[in-house]
């Protein structure tokens, strides 16, 4: 009796799934099945991370994340059409045989139908589920299409994000090496640390506003990792803002905006408590490279209008587990 309704949470799961890959693939943002993949996986992956004591697990989390994501959209579609199918006693028949599909038959014939083999084992006689047996082609392909449209462009961001972090390491590696190394080597100075960096900087931010699940993704090398050199970036701009007296940089402003997007995108897809305000930096190291610095009671309190943005800068270099003495660093050997 109650098989004949079946096709009730099947057409809910299908349904389900071509939302979630909607507003994964095509919106800014992340369906609630993918986030409720996406959550459990992630922190399997921090907890397995932190009891190892192995940091380098987390760059796991990309294949993980990836591939529990399309498994969980591949399974409940499949088994969605299965109990569309198998509502109807007689929908499905063996071509051969003539005789009504098993349960397990069913589950074979959606397969090869959401992967548009079309074997032709198993044939629905009647003309309804013939069309019926169509749209679940059509949802297979679909379902194929929004997978490439999901993985290829985490590819790119991924490629930009290493790109930022390998030049920012190169040039740093903390936020005060970042500033003295900017003043003292680069031919064009500060401006090395603002205009330079704008445009990647946007392309990442629109990246990871369209798929900001990207800020669960962390890398093997801490050469690769944003999750160390964003934050590394943040705080160097914060002191050329607000600590040293020679005048803010041409493009430090969208710099900072673009870093302080970033992270509110983090810290939406995190869902945390924000970690304490990270100790302000000691300028002694700038004062003694002949920059102008500002008094220590005129940076802290321009600091103080800046904490919300430093929690987040913390927590995203937790979320990496990352030590924020790595961030304010100002020696190559300091690990």
């Amino acid at each position: 009796m109650l098989r004949q309704f079946l096709w009730l949470p099947g057409v809910f799961l299908v349904l389900a799934v071509l939302a979630d890959l909607i507003v994964t693939c095509l919106q800014a943002g992340e369906g609630r099945l993918s986030r409720a993949v996406h959550r459990p996986l992630y922190a399997l992956v921090q907890v397995t991370a932190r009891i190892s004591g192995r940091r380098r697990v987390l760059s796991w989390t990309t294949p993980v994340l990836i591939i529990g994501t399309l498994t969980a959209w591949t399974l409940l579609v499949w088994i969605g059409w299965t109990l569309v199918f198998w509502s109807q006693p007689g929908a499905l028949l063996g071509a051969d045989s003539g005789l009504p599909a098993t349960l397990s038959a069913t589950f074979y014939f959606v397969g090869y139908t959401l992967s548009t083999l079309g074997l032709g084992e198993i044939v629905a006689p009647d003309p309804v589920w013939r069309i019926v047996t169509d749209v679940a082609a059509i949802s297979g392909f679909f379902l194929l299409t929004f997978a490439i449209t999901f993985v290829v462009p985490i590819a790119q961001a991924r490629s930009d994000r290493r790109e930022l972090a390998l030049h920012l390491h190169r040039a740093g590696p903390g936020a005060q090496a970042l500033i003295l190394r900017a003043h003292t080597d680069h031919d064009r100075g500060l401006l090395s640390l603002t205009t330079d960096l704008h445009f990647i900087l946007n392309r990442i931010d629109a990246a990871h506003m369209n798929s900001p699940h990207l800020h669960r993704f962390h890398d093997h090398d801490r050469q690769d990792s944003l999750d160390i050199s964003l934050p590394a970036l943040g705080e160097a701009l914060l002191i050329l803002e607000g600590g040293l007296r020679t005048g803010a940089p041409q493009g430090l402003r969208r710099a900072l905006a673009s870093v302080d997007s970033l992270t509110r995108t983090f810290e939406r897809i995190h869902h945390r408590p924000l970690p304490p305000v990270p100790p302000p930096p000691d300028l002694h190291p700038l004062r003694s490279a002949g920059l102008n610095v500002a008094p220590p009671e005129d940076f802290h309190a321009y600091l103080h209008t800046h904490e919300a943005l430093r929690r987040r800068l913390h927590a995203m270099a937790q979320a990496g587990q990352w030590r924020w003495e790595q961030i304010a660093q100002v020696q190559d050997d300091l690990e």
